[in-house]
């Protein structure tokens, strides 16, 4: 059975006394884990949770982040893991359409959590130290530790992950057993991953990459260390990855660059690492062969995918290489390229890519609309990126994700930012567009139209997004312009307002000149 639980259950057979997770000075064992767990789920069912009801998860990265998403997995509940960056409007909104029946909460978050309103009758835990709310640890010690679980299926949901949509709120995407399963099993071929390797976790665990790379490690029985500072400092990665000998690792590519300023360096062991990945955003030909100038050991690379489709391609980087494409279909994956139509286009036509496979999700939850829309009649799945395939197969990108901003590896839609905005009666029209930065890969600007009788408040804009966004969302800065480019429809047309703004602050020229 390819199922979360049962994956974990089948390390510790092999694995028993190794160690399966480290955190700081924490650690534990497959045998720990996989019988700690076991404790997690029957304190699950003896809320009286039933298999496919669903649980909020706001944890930052820790061993009890771990623990959730493998406890939940056996007991056939399903985790809805939440950004904690998140406003408390966008928490309570998320928790409320994915009907949960309980939360557990950090107590990091639980002041956040105090102040939204719950749907009636859903509890809330605390997951470690804390107060406000009951313990969830005081749940899971009266649990029987030989109670029997519930089987579980592979295709029953196992994470409902939510994702920013394009128009409108964000969508949670239904991922089962089966799919997420998948994608540890191609990662674990496509990159050799082995039992004797050391796994490092950078990336907070509500993200689709971390719990990606967590489930791969457990599955496949190495170790895995997880980033055990709640801020990312170059200093601390290197510490860790040299004090546990991390042999393979997942960053973004802003991330990438403190790599190989810590090799460069001579701060960071470069005979260690052999594996390194990256994604959510594309690698330069500098940084590529930086990276593998400076670690004479490591196979890197390249990983185009979603939270819709997992892994859908791969490539391997090699000096001298192809820059710009994302590689090849991932092993299982079928990739099309489809015009407006969905008839399929010719090698080197630009079209939307359409992706089919064993590691999509299911569905959009309570998203029928959605789903027709992303979804063919057999069975390809799309997220709105444009694209084209060469004659030998390579995927290339040529926009994403509707001009989708990717900060430090977080995805912003550029409507999140604009509704904000446009609640102003002072603004007319807006725009949200991502400029480069060389630390944390893009950052948002806001482009706004004043209506003609009202002036536009900065400070009040900016106050309105400190409100409704996470920090990471709030544009560095909202600039008055006379106007902005409008297409047939009506509609701004975002890359022609980036491609003016970037020319404008390139020659010194003011927005209103």
């Amino acid at each position: 059975m390819l199922t979360v639980g049962s994956a974990l259950r089948q390390s510790r057979q092999k694995h028993r006394d190794k160690t399966a997770l480290i955190f700081g000075k924490e650690q534990m064992t497959y045998q720990e884990l996989d019988a700690y767990t076991d404790r997690f789920a029957q304190a699950l069912l003896n809320r009286g949770l039933k298999p496919g009801d669903r649980v909020g998860l706001l944890l930052p990265n820790g061993l009890d982040m771990a623990e959730a998403y493998f406890a939940l997995a056996k007991a056939g509940v399903v985790g809805v893991p939440l950004n904690l960056r998140w406003s408390g409007s966008e928490l309570a909104f998320a928790l409320a359409d994915a009907e949960v029946s309980l939360v557990l909460a950090g107590s990091e978050i639980a002041p956040v959590i105090q102040q939204i309103s719950l749907p009636t009758g859903v509890p809330t835990f605390l997951v470690g130290a804390g107060e406000g709310f009951p313990k969830w640890q005081a749940e899971v010690d009266r649990a029987d530790p030989k109670a029997t679980l519930p089987e579980v299926q592979d295709q029953d949901p196992f994470v409902i992950v939510y994702t920013s949509g394009t128009t409108g709120k964000p969508k949670g995407a239904v991922r089962s057993h089966y799919s997420n399963m998948m994608i540890a099993l191609t990662m674990a071929s496509e990159f050799g991953i082995t039992p004797d390797d050391v796994g490092f976790a950078l990336l907070p665990m509500f993200h689709v990459n971390s719990m990606w790379f967590v489930t791969l490690s457990m599955v496949i029985g190495t170790t895995c260390i997880i980033y055990s500072h709640r801020n990312f400092h170059p200093q601390h990665v290197v510490e860790e990855m040299n004090r546990d000998q991390a042999t393979y690792g997942m960053f973004v590519p802003s991330l990438l660059t403190f790599l190989a300023d810590g090799v460069e360096r001579g701060q960071l062991n470069p005979e260690t690492l052999r594996v390194l990945l990256t994604s959510s955003a594309p690698l330069d030909s500098t940084l590529r062969d930086r990276l593998l100038n400076g670690f004479p050991h490591v196979r890197l690379y390249d990983i185009y995918g979603s939270t819709e489709y997992g892994a859908a391609a791969t490539i391997r980087h090699q000096n001298g290489g192809p820059v710009g494409s994302v590689g090849y279909p991932a092993m299982g994956q079928e990739i099309r390229i489809l015009d407006e139509e969905q008839r399929s286009v010719a090698a080197n036509q630009i079209g939307e890519v359409y992706v089919k496979g064993p590691t999509l999700i299911d569905q959009y939850f309570h998203r029928p609309d959605a789903n027709r829309s992303a979804f063919t009649a057999d069975g390809f799945l799309t997220v709105g990126d444009m694209g084209y395939l060469t004659e030998e197969g390579l995927l290339y990108l040529v926009d994403r994700k509707q001009d989708m901003i990717i900060v430090a590896g977080e995805n912003v839609y550029p409507k999140e930012i604009e509704d904000v905005l446009l609640s102003d009666p002072a603004v007319v029209l807006a725009t949200a567009i991502g400029i480069p930065d060389p630390r944390r890969g893009e950052r948002p600007v806001a482009l706004v139209v004043a209506h003609p009788d009202f002036a536009v408040d900065i400070g009040r804009l900016e106050e309105l997004c400190r409100q409704r966004l996470a920090d990471y969302k709030r544009p560095m800065v909202i600039e008055v312009v006379a106007e902005l480019p409008v297409g047939p429809v009506g509609k701004v047309v975002r890359r022609l307002a980036k491609a003016d703004y970037l020319e404008r602050t390139k020659s010194g020229r003011g927005a209103l000149d």
